[in-house]
């Protein structure tokens, strides 16, 4: 074990993807050849329960190798910590119940729902009060999710670039169509309700805190040390594609979607780099940034994803690039790259 707790304050960046990637395999694979096979409501509550443990890898893992490495301890307000995690438990607690309602195809009521969720809600919880936990690292982690930095306007950007870019793809593909630029788009309330029910699942529970907070807050950060963004992004990007694969097995068995993946996902995840990095290291704004893209899922039938989108984004991510010099390394004082304690 000190041979194992050493290699990993060593070799912090690997532990991190070695762990990550041999839990998700070990706990995603059995999913993607269960799912479909399993009928009893007890075994369908623990798959449940087994895939949103499964989506909180990233961040998990992060905390782990962060206390493991530098396991200081120094004096909090525990009335502080418990606090949020009561307000955060709550607030998620609702937002599964309505996910779920909304997700699966069930007879059952928002107080089953709710129930059900109890455990699901602990999550976000722990994580999200971990800004304030006894270990000083930690709490260095994390503690842009409770105080996020930078300008408002890069947040506005996480929230806004994808419902701005799918309109605009909407909107040239009917006008190079010869229709009216907003012809079909029809907004009501019902679809803006599941809409926001849907980034709020994201942000809590499939893509945001969990994922952004092991993608950018550790990873990014640790590897921009030694690279320089648009490295780091890629190198990221190739990654997630190998992580993803029992994730996109489940969801596309058609295998389309590989395409998009390995087409479509570099400059995604540059932009999700970008945000990261315009803020000053703030995990909140990309994670944002992804319960916005996610949540336009949801919006599909009103602002589907298009060609003329699709150019846009890719268009988007190289005036990023060429912007912000991404080839070129960050200072080693910039709050988004890792320092060494002490230096």
């Amino acid at each position: 074990m000190n041979k194992l707790a050493n290699w990993i304050k060593g070799h912090q960046i690997a532990s991190f993807f070695i762990l990550a990637l041999a839990m998700m395999y070990i706990i995603v694979f059995p999913l993607v050849f269960l799912t479909g096979s399993i009928n009893h409501p007890i075994l369908q509550v623990l798959m449940l329960y087994t895939a949103r443990l499964a989506v909180y890898i990233p961040v998990l893992v992060g905390m782990l190798v962060t206390s493991w490495n530098l396991p200081h301890r120094s004096p909090t307000s525990a009335v502080t910590r418990w606090l949020t995690f009561g307000i955060v438990w709550l607030v998620a607690l609702i937002v599964s119940a309505l996910g779920l309602r909304q997700d699966i195809s069930s007879n059952l009521g928002l107080i089953p729902l709710l129930i059900l969720s109890i455990p699901i809600a602990l999550l976000p919880a722990f994580v999200i009060s971990s800004a304030y936990s006894r270990v000083t690292s930690l709490r260095d982690y994390l503690s842009t999710l409770v105080r996020p930095r930078g300008y408002l306007v890069w947040y506005l950007f996480a929230l806004l670039t994808f419902p701005v870019i799918h309109l605009l793809g909407v909107a040239i593909t009917n006008l190079l169509a010869g229709r009216s630029l907003l012809y079909n788009i029809h907004f009501n309330p019902g679809i803006m309700l599941a809409t926001l029910t849907s980034f709020a699942s994201v942000f809590f529970y499939s893509g945001g805190v969990n994922e952004e907070g092991g993608w950018r807050g550790f990873a990014q950060r640790h590897l921009q040390a030694n690279y320089s963004p648009l490295v780091t992004n890629l190198l990221l990007w190739a990654y997630l594609v190998i992580l993803h694969v029992p994730n996109d097995i489940i969801q596309y068995r058609e295998g389309n979607y590989l395409l998009v993946r390995i087409g479509l996902y570099p400059f995604i995840t540059i932009l999700f780099g970008w945000v990261y990095n315009r803020t000053r290291g703030s995990i909140l704004a990309p994670a944002l940034f992804h319960a916005s893209m996610n949540s336009m899922n949801t919006l599909g039938t009103v602002l589907p994803v298009t060609n003329a989108g699709s150019v846009l984004l890719v268009l988007f991510a190289v005036v990023s690039i060429l912007a912000d010099r991404m080839w070129k390394r960050l200072p080693s004082d910039h709050l988004a790259v890792y320092q060494t304690p002490g230096i």
